[in-house]
């Protein structure tokens, strides 16, 4: 069965700490996997990104996607930086990048803020492939996205705990299935889905949702 799901977005945090001077360069989690809360065509349900090389394609990321400001691609004024080639990995269940930060002046008050920990929340925009549909007795069924492609990742002012996403203008077709009614449980290396909080955006006709975290 095919539905329609728009791209999302989900987050983590920079480590300031890891700035490099010489490079120009920062450290960042793009992701950790944890359940978001969201409201779709058929209503609430828990989105859950499975972190694992096989379900995350990472190749865009890695050919050097794009560092955004809150995701806006409209024009290239927002474009912070770019991710480092071959940087993007999935290292314990989390996502992480190193960011080659922009140097012209017209970005450096925002940079200056990354590098001085004052802006720390990251978001990740990505596509949806597959996902597996877990009905749930005492609550909203849960979303697993088993395939997905992150395509941007983005400096946040506001995210929200833990999980991870970034929807961009339009659709694509994901493989939905559905397990039987009574498998109950999110899986074993979900963190706590109450620290997962929710911002919704319009996208045009489309509902994106991004969100990210702080540490």
């Amino acid at each position: 069965m095919k539905i329609d799901l728009a791209p999302s977005s989900t987050g983590a945090s920079f480590r300031a700490a890891s700035f490099n001077e010489k490079d120009h360069t920062i450290e960042l989690t793009w992701s950790t996997g944890a359940p978001v809360r969201r409201r779709g065509p058929n209503g609430i349900y828990v989105e859950l990104l499975v972190m694992s090389a096989e379900a995350c394609d990472l190749s865009r990321l890695n050919s050097g996607a794009p560092f955004l400001d809150s995701h806006r691609d409209g024009d290239l004024s927002h474009v912070l930086g770019s991710i480092v080639p071959n940087s993007a990995k999935i290292i314990g269940g989390r996502g992480v990048a190193k960011v080659l930060l922009s140097r012209a002046a017209g970005d450096a008050d925002t940079i200056q803020k990354i590098k001085d920990g004052i802006i720390r929340g990251v978001s990740v925009g990505y596509s949806i492939d597959a996902v597996e549909i877990v009905p749930q007795d005492d609550g909203p069924p849960i979303y697993r996205v088993t395939k997905w492609t992150p395509f941007e990742i983005s400096g946040v002012a506001i995210g929200a705990d833990a999980g991870a996403q970034v929807a961009q203008n339009g659709k694509r077709g994901a493989t939905v299935t559905t397990s039987p009614a009574t498998a109950r449980a999110l899986p074993a290396d979900c963190v706590d889905a109450a620290r997962a909080r929710m911002t919704i955006k319009h996208l045009s006709r489309n509902i994106p949702f991004y969100s990210g975290t702080t540490h």
